[in-house]
């Protein structure tokens, strides 16, 4: 019987020394712990994804040497990390295959240090025993790996750990049939390790987990596949590290959103196949060491999911950053109702501070709802008037505009003017502006540049708006739950949308209903469908040519719109990635 420890951790960018002691504290709970092996998520020392920093001057050294700080701690259980790692280091071989013919790859960048692979290396007492190199290299979605590694080439690699031939993979690598996983089995292996960071997005654990069961079924082997968790730039990764039996059973899953160590006893066939990596740190023999019951973690389901997912994506953002508050515009309606409470369940009611910026269109009950939402949630409000700002510009303009302000000219100047302030207040006291607007309104451009797109994090920007209302009902949902107080008054759940720009406006009278709207966004956007297809689905005509023309007219927002946690499978900035000028037209409706 072989003890695991999948140690799921919240890594950090660049943030070598915090990660080298992220790893020594699990490595310390996984020798109390009685375990064998220690397991890490993919490129964990170094923080994912690294993006250019892996061309920076002094970036690959850095990871060597926090590699060799680990590799120095002694009295510890063997250990698993993800780490890049320069061809030839500890034997590293790239770009060419064991006998020395050329093996294809994608045209990549390199480093002062010649070709870079995404590694897994296995540390003992006598330092780096073995070293796995990615195959795989996805370049689609968020990812483009392409740019930055080579694929590994040659054996893979196997490590013996008490008689048990574990076969080391790195992401890709499992989710392809015939491919790493099943070469590692022909060549002996009887267990299979997986370091991920696979990022959240909706249906993506079922996903996982479905190819986990096809792979162990196809290598007769069980599984321990684990995975980052945390906050970085738009990506949130989820954890939810899991070890399959090989029959596919899920036999062990930690939780969703949260840094744990996941500790299991695998019982995998016996083999002399493999390097053997061992260690001789004082822990307690098999037959005293205590027996351990697996936590299998109940999967939440998918409203739970994307919640946590927009505090763990918010909270990570403010935290590395260096952010200690948060402030944000309260209109009174759903979207900023929904980032208060996000922010509050984020980073605490004392670092969250709300503005209510009326203007001579807002409502008293738009006010009003502001104000209660605070209540709610405990944190402080103020109130400040944009007329004077809106009269004085009125003014100044007179002059240069024949009409004045007017039309949409005056419905983007009060949103301009909330931005100002909102950036001032961020200036003078350093806390950062989220923004409110939902991904409904980034792909309309319902939305105004340099006014209500103001700000440093964009909280919702992948949530669309029929999404809003059904996060702010679960919220609500726990809170009774718990016994407190729900933080979404119904008359914010129940009033119709507006933006309260001109008298009596409503988003109705711009946009479809929303439960129209987001079907149809959700197929041009996230589906690709094009024009021609949304309505031979069955969508009216005019409402489709309407609606694709404002989506492709948007692109230049979207570009200058800040970063915002990505929840869907292809969210606006990172995933789906179209120019600004642009005159194809895939159809002629």
């Amino acid at each position: 019987m072989l003890r695991l420890a999948l140690s799921q951790m919240n890594a950090v960018v660049g943030g070598f020394s915090q990660n080298v002691e992220t790893l020594s504290r699990f490595r310390v709970q996984a020798a109390n712990a009685g375990a064998d092996l220690v397991i890490t998520p993919e490129l964990c020392l170094v923080g994912y994804p690294p993006e250019d920093l892996l061309l920076k001057e002094g970036f690959i050294d850095a990871a060597a040497f926090a590699l060799d700080e680990l590799a120095s701690r002694s009295n510890l259980p063997p250990l698993l990390v993800g780490t890049v790692m320069a061809e030839g280091s500890h034997g590293v071989a790239l770009a060419a295959s064991s006998d020395g013919r050329d093996v294809a790859v994608p045209s990549t960048a390199t480093t002062a240090l010649g070709h870079i692979a995404n590694a897994l290396v296995a540390l003992g007492d006598e330092g780096v025993v073995a070293v796995a190199t990615k195959r795989l290299l996805p370049n689609y979605e968020v990812f483009d790996e392409q740019r930055y590694f080579h694929p590994g080439v040659g054996p893979h690699t196997i490590v013996n750990v008490r008689g048990v031939a574990i076969g080391l993979l790195i992401c890709e690598d499992v989710w392809v049939a015939n491919g790493p996983a099943a070469e590692l089995a022909r060549q002996g292996a009887t267990m299979l390790v997986v370091a991920n960071a696979s990022p959240f997005a909706r249906g993506r654990r079922d996903e996982r987990e479905a190819i986990l069961r096809e792979r162990a079924l196809e290598t007769n082997c069980p599984i321990a596949y684990v995975n980052l968790v945390g906050g970085q730039d738009e990506l949130v990764f989820d954890g939810q590290s899991v070890v399959v039996n090989a029959s596919g059973e899920v036999t062990a899953r930690a939780t969703a959103f949260r840094e744990e160590m996941l500790v299991v006893d695998i019982d995998a066939r016996s083999s002399t196949v493999g390097v053997t990596l061992e260690s001789a740190y004082a822990r307690s023999r098999d037959d005293v060491r205590a027996s351990t019951v697996p936590l299998i973690a109940d999967p939440p389901r998918e409203i739970e999911e994307i919640y946590e997912a927009l505090v763990m994506g918010t909270r990570d953002y403010l935290r590395k950053n260096g952010f200690r508050s948060a402030i944000l515009g309260l209109s009174g309606g759903i979207d900023s109702s929904l980032v208060a409470t996000i922010a509050v369940d984020a980073v605490g009611a004392r670092a969250v501070r709300g503005f209510a910026m009326p203007s001579r269109y807002s409502s008293d009950h738009s006010v009003d709802d502001a104000y209660e939402l605070a209540r709610r949630l405990d944190i402080e409000i103020a109130t400040l008037p944009i007329e004077p700002a809106h009269q004085a510009f009125g003014v100044m303009l007179g002059d240069v505009l024949d009409h004045g302000l007017e039309g949409l000219t005056d419905e983007n100047i009060q949103s301009r003017i909330r931005g100002v302030l909102l950036m001032a207040i961020s200036n003078a006291t350093g806390a950062m502006v989220l923004t409110t607007g939902n991904k409904s309104e980034m792909a309309t451009g319902y939305s105004t540049l340099y006014g209500d797109s103001a700000g440093g994090f964009a909280v919702i920007k992948d949530v669309p708006k029929t999404l809003v209302y059904e996060l702010c009902r679960y919220r609500n949902e726990v809170a009774l739950r718990d016994g407190d107080v729900e933080p979404i008054a119904l008359a914010v759940l129940t009033k119709a949308p507006s933006a309260e720009l001109r008298p009596d406006q409503r988003d109705d009278q711009s946009l479809p209903p929303y439960d129209e709207l987001d079907p149809l966004l959700e197929r041009y956007v996230e589906g690709d469908a094009t024009a021609d297809e949304l309505i031979a689905q069955g969508h009216d005509r005019e409402l489709v040519l309407r609606i694709t023309k404002l989506v492709d007219l948007s692109e230049y927002k979207r570009r200058q719109m800040p970063p915002g946690v990505r929840i869907s499978k292809k969210a606006f900035g990172r995933d789906r990635r179209m120019p600004i000028t642009n005159a194809f037209k895939p159809d002629q409706s």
